[in-house]
């Protein structure tokens, strides 16, 4: 691991029997990419530490930092980037992290699920240039799987939140298939414009907005020259 990292990666046996190193260098993968699209310094975030869970993924408080618990194990690649990009956002925001529910904790978790695509759609890439040309397309194939579940056709319904923004609000259960789709309709915004990524710097605690409009008044507020255009792109996306 790199000594400037802010990610330190527990060996486990729980982990199965990964590479250590290639993880590390796929962990310290996406908090480049996040800090370029962010525009900070690498490894400028609070500290981390990965561990294994027998549950699900998640990111929690642990003292001036978060605790980030990975399923994912051995040499699967594609899941550990899916896996900790999704939490390592979630550590971005550094919101509550209180595990209670709130009419807005589905935009934040569709954020993080963007976050998995949008990290192994760079991934591709950066297998290239890694010594790792044999595993781009199983990383594509990955990445576009992600993109293609087609349990929700958004795309051809420009009413799509007038229909799903009740259900999405509903503390009911996450709706991981619905927040999937909505990353995906939100994708090619992030792609043409990584700094767009600097609205997860303005999210805080997802808790203390009472309503998308809100949230979105608020995000265009904070905005600067680099995102605001994409920004009201990405709002009217919600109509």
């Amino acid at each position: 691991m790199d000594n400037k990292s802010n990610i330190r990666l527990v060996k486990n046996e729980a982990f199965g029997n990964p590479d250590y190193g290639t993880v590390r260098m796929f962990l310290n993968m996406v908090d480049n990419n996040m800090m370029q699209a962010l525009e900070k310094p690498f490894f400028s975030t609070k500290q981390c530490e990965v561990i294994p869970s027998e549950e699900y993924p998640m990111c929690s408080i642990n003292g001036d930092g978060h605790v980030i618990s990975l399923s994912t194990k051995d040499n699967f690649w594609c899941q550990w980037v899916y896996q900790f990009a999704h939490e390592y956002c979630h550590h971005i925001i550094d919101g509550s992290l209180m595990g209670t529910w709130s009419k807005l904790l589905w935009f934040e978790e569709t954020i993080c699920e963007l976050s998995s695509i949008f990290n192994l759609h760079k991934m591709i890439a950066f297998c290239g240039t890694n010594g790792l040309k044999n595993y781009m397309p199983a990383v594509k194939k990955y990445r576009d799987d992600l993109l293609n579940k087609n349990a929700y056709d958004l795309t051809s319904n420009e009413g799509w939140y007038d229909k799903y923004g009740s259900d999405l609000s509903k503390d009911d259960g996450y709706k991981r298939g619905l927040y999937n789709a909505i990353a995906a309709l939100m994708f090619p915004l992030f792609k043409e414009n990584p700094h767009l990524w600097k609205i997860i710097l303005h999210i805080g605690d997802i808790r203390s907005w009472n309503s998308l409009e809100d949230l979105f008044s608020h995000l265009i507020v904070e905005s600067d020259e680099s995102y605001k255009e994409s920004l009201i792109k990405l709002k009217l996306l919600f109509k």
